[in-house]
């Protein structure tokens, strides 16, 4: 049977960003090797720089962000995941106001990421980590042939270092029911480059 760990998203420690910009919460980590986290982006301002680093972006609230560097622009749009250079010196400049955007850092080479909201019923597959983010509607999770099952509620986070057994997730609401796909609960997968993605 799989460790699940389901927890208040308030009850995870703050982090102050060194430049002041904002703060974050480590949602999950993989030693040194990958690093979940949801972050408060209050002003505009640089982007710390990661060495070896692919990050992956969705803002879950708020307008979007835009990164700078010499050399490129990339655009966080609210719900679009976006994967870029860890490493670049990025700035950024908010749009209409401060955002809630959901980070995804891994070593670059050694995994697959995969960020998507949990539209319809789905299986996660073994070897992997797993983490749920629930900000305005929750989802059900289940561990068919055992009883493990319950609940994520918004507000919530679901977390899952090892996946070890297949893991149903479903929305609470069906997608058809919410003009915004920002309702919904997001799926963050995190994978050794050398298996296959999940479906």
């Amino acid at each position: 049977m799989s460790a699940i760990d389901v927890r208040p998203i308030a009850s995870v420690p703050i982090e102050p960003w060194r430049n002041g910009g904002g703060v974050t919460r480590t949602l999950a980590t993989g030693s040194s090797q990958w690093r979940i986290s949801l972050a408060e982006i209050e002003r505009d301002g640089p982007y710390s720089r990661f060495e070896g680093i692919s990050r992956t972006s969705l803002v879950l609230r708020g307008d979007g962000v835009t990164l700078r560097n010499d050399n490129a622009v990339v655009q966080l749009k609210p719900f679009e995941a976006v994967e870029y250079d860890g490493d670049a010196a990025w700035k950024a400049s908010l749009i209409e106001g401060p955002v809630t955007a959901l980070n995804v850092m891994s070593a670059r080479g050694r995994y697959r990421t995969r960020v998507r909201a949990i539209v319809d019923s789905m299986i996660v597959r073994p070897n992997c980590a797993a983490v749920v983010i629930a900000l305005d509607s929750g989802c059900t999770f289940s561990e068919p042939g055992t009883h493990l099952a319950g609940n994520v509620e918004p507000g919530q986070v679901l977390v899952n270092n090892d996946v070890t057994r297949p893991l149903r997730l479903a929305p609470t609401i069906a997608a058809a029911a919410t003009r915004e796909r920002m309702k919904l609960a997001v799926l963050v997968t995190i994978e050794p480059s050398d298996t296959r993605i999940n479906d």
